[in-house]
């Protein structure tokens, strides 16, 4: 569940007679960052705090030194002047201006990424490609393969939800890309893919279920490599990465691990509400309002359990929540952002959100049966700042399906002070990963490890 972006209205064009110049400073609170390439003609936006890294502007315009940018769906029009050392500027939204100010800079100073990998490596990288059973599905990916010739304990990276990358970009992160670099140099062999639709991989966007038929193919292309052991051959996943790998090692004698960094142990109902629940707690929200949001969710969440799973339900949500909106106080409506035309629109929106397959299958699935069936080696760890996949209930309940598993070999850690990234952080918000220069805290890396090499 690491793709909590919270979104806003920010969109920007620009252009300088300089090619690759940065320039940075803030707009209102937020720290904002552009990169313009006159060579090619575009304009590349950052704000890490709505993790944008980046945003590709559409059609900057130019005229001489300044730059106008109208975009009209979001109520934005950026003009300004652009020089060698600052872009001195306009921001007006929706009619109200503020001033853009941004200075000239080698590099943002939000996008240091120490644990990047950086070549010579001790180790190989193939980027490969394979299908599935029926060849309906191209998967692109990179195996990076230990010195020698194996073979190799293997583990299969999945990402969490969102349509990921294979190094799981995001925030100006590749956390994958750390992961895979560290085990191979502790001697194990990884595979990592582009999800369904990105990069090199086809296909359309599917259930939990549906990816771990993806998970499945890739552990029948290992297969086909003389580097790998095939009797060691395992599976990581974060966030919704670690509800499907337990979903595959209950259709494979293959899997002969699993760790799950930030999976889910209680059903993905139970889930939502918390997340959003802790996220609302941290923004300063009062007990009493997030009670109200919390009943919304509930009702949304439970109308969608109640009707056919592969139906459009849009009008049914619709529906529920003004229903619901027609019995709240104008009061509170307006504390939670919901009253008048627009409120309305909002409040349909929130509602929609939840009509489609993957938000569906999410809501309605209980981890619990198939922990129950899991009796290889485990490891679940959470950061104990974890405010999307909540440690204590999260972990509780990995404990309680494996030890009805009757799995004698399991290991669950809470990791003092880590985000759901897995990032050392401070303020522990889902606002703050793309300020953090960490990308994957060494000692989960070192505990993976460790715990790996015992496989």
């Amino acid at each position: 569940m690491k793709k909590t972006a919270i979104f806003l209205a920010f969109l920007l064009g620009s252009i300088t007679l300089y090619s690759q110049t940065f320039y940075e400073g803030k707009l209102a609170a937020f720290k904002f960052g552009l990169q313009i390439d006159t060579v090619q003609k575009t304009a590349l936006l950052y704000i890490p705090e709505q993790g944008l890294f980046p945003y590709a502007v559409k059609n900057p315009v130019f005229r001489n030194d300044s730059l106008v940018a109208e975009l009209k769906a979001f109520g934005v029009l950026l003009s300004g002047k652009i020089s060698a050392e600052m872009f001195d500027g306009q921001w007006k939204q929706n009619g109200f201006p503020a001033p853009v100010k941004l200075s000239k800079v080698a590099e943002f100073s939000f996008m240091k990424r120490p644990q990047q990998p950086v070549g010579p490596f001790v180790y190989r990288a193939q980027n490969v490609q394979f299908y599935n059973a029926d060849r309906s599905i191209r998967f692109g990916g990179t195996l990076t393969l230990p010195k020698g010739k194996g073979p190799f304990t293997t583990a299969v990276l999945i990402s969490g939800s969102g349509q990921e990358d294979r190094d799981e970009t995001i925030f100006g992160h590749k956390p994958f890309w750390v992961i895979a670099d560290y085990l191979a140099r502790q001697g194990i062999a990884v595979l990592r893919t582009d999800d369904r639709g990105v990069g090199e991989t086809t296909g359309d966007i599917g259930t939990s279920a549906d990816y771990a038929q993806d998970v499945l193919a890739a552990l029948a292309y290992l297969k086909t490599r003389p580097e790998i052991n095939k009797k060691k051959m395992g599976l990581i996943g974060h966030s919704e990465g670690g509800l499907i790998a337990p979903l595959v090692a209950v259709q494979s004698k293959d899997v002969a691990f699993i760790v799950s960094l930030a999976g889910l142990g209680v059903n993905g109902t139970e889930l939502l509400l918390q997340q959003n629940d802790d996220v609302l707690k941290q923004s300063g929200m009062s007990a009493e309002v997030r009670g109200h949001y919390k009943e919304l969710n509930a009702l949304i969440y439970s109308k969608s359990a109640s009707l056919t799973p592969n139906d459009d339900i849009g009008d049914s949500l619709k529906k529920v929540v003004l229903t619901w909106a027609q019995k709240q106080p104008a009061g509170r409506l307006g504390q939670m952002g919901f009253a008048g035309d627009f409120g309305k629109k909002q409040l349909e929106k929130t509602a929609l959100s939840v009509n489609n397959k993957w938000f569906r299958y999410f809501l309605a699935y209980d981890p619990a049966p198939t922990l129950a069936q899991i009796k290889i080696p485990v490891l679940a760890l959470n950061g104990s700042a974890d405010v999307q996949v909540a440690a204590v209930q999260n972990l509780a309940g990995f404990e309680k399906g494996l030890t009805a598993a009757g799995n004698k070999n399991f290991k669950t850690v809470s990791l003092p002070g880590l985000n759901h990234l897995f990032q050392k952080c401070q303020k522990c918000t889902a606002t703050e990963y793309g300020l953090l220069e960490e990308t994957f805290s060494i000692d989960a890396l070192q505990l993976v490890g460790d715990w790996l090499k015992q496989r």
